[in-house]
């Protein structure tokens, strides 16, 4: 089994972690900058051909390979909450690395958001997709209809599309319900919005979302984090669940285990 790894750079010790990773497996190559770390040569990102990709940082890192390639990712925690990722930097990587390459895995997919822009294609979310006001403190008018009918108008800062996994995230922070992150659903969450019966909606994934704004000249759309795109009050938006899933390796379903000490405590 080839393994391609890309590690967080930022990441005070990621030398030393790098290192001993390189060390536990045979077959692998770097991305560019991953490779810079230990003053070896990489390959861009989007060359990457490894089986399996082994993810070295938090969820951020994990977020960045999939805006960039569709390969399994098998995820190590480097970071902080690292909710997303399947181990602990911590334990004892040998044996779990041993499981990747004897196969003794399971692939989660995760279903993704593709975003259009006056029906061009600008971009696949794995988390959410946030439209916001331009303007710090200035409140933005948002209309979101569902297969053409409108479901929901109100002002406020913004509004915040999420799939299963992006529940767990900004979603999460806004009110919204977590949800088990194989189910084939959107959320649909008004932030700060400036009515009482603005509230989370969960809709089939199989349904297309409209937004336009219905306020100011401009706003802001991002996705999962990523760089902001200016759209504008004629501009149409529209996102669609994505035929194009991730997949992320899995030993067991410790999704509950997640959610009880990573979330509520």
């Amino acid at each position: 089994m080839k393994f391609s790894i890309v590690a967080n750079p930022k990441h005070p010790r990621m030398e030393k972690i790098l290192t001993k990773v390189i060390g536990l497996v045979d077959d692998f190559e770097l991305e560019s900058d991953s490779a810079k770390i230990v003053g070896l040569t990489g390959i861009p990102i989007e060359e990457l051909s490894g089986d399996i990709v082994i993810s070295l940082g938090g969820d951020g890192t994990l977020l960045y390979i999939f805006s960039k390639i569709n390969i399994p990712v098998f995820a190590i925690n480097c970071g902080g909450v690292g909710f997303l990722t399947e181990i602990e930097e911590s334990e004892d990587l040998f044996p779990h690395i041993q499981k990747v390459i004897k196969g003794n895995y399971e692939l989660q997919k995760l279903q993704r958001i593709d975003t259009y822009l006056n029906n061009l294609h600008i971009g696949t979310a794995l988390n959410e997709v946030v439209l916001h006001s331009s303007k710090v403190a200035r409140i933005q008018g948002f209309e979101i209809s569902i297969d053409n009918s409108i479901v929901d108008s109100f002002r406020g800062d913004g509004v915040v599309i999420s799939t299963p996994t992006g529940s767990t995230s900004y979603a999460m922070s806004l009110g919204s319900p977590i949800l088990y992150p194989t189910m084939e659903s959107h959320i649909i969450v008004p932030m700060a919005a400036y009515r009482i019966g603005a509230r989370p909606l969960v809709i089939p994934s199989k349904y297309d979302i409209t937004a336009k704004l219905t306020g100011n000249s401009e706003a802001v759309m991002v996705l999962d984090g990523q760089e902001e795109i200016l759209v504008k009050i004629e501009d149409s938006i529209k996102l669609k669940k994505s035929k194009n899933p991730v997949s992320i390796v899995r030993f067991k379903d410790n999704f509950f285990d997640k959610v009880r000490t990573k979330l509520r405590l």
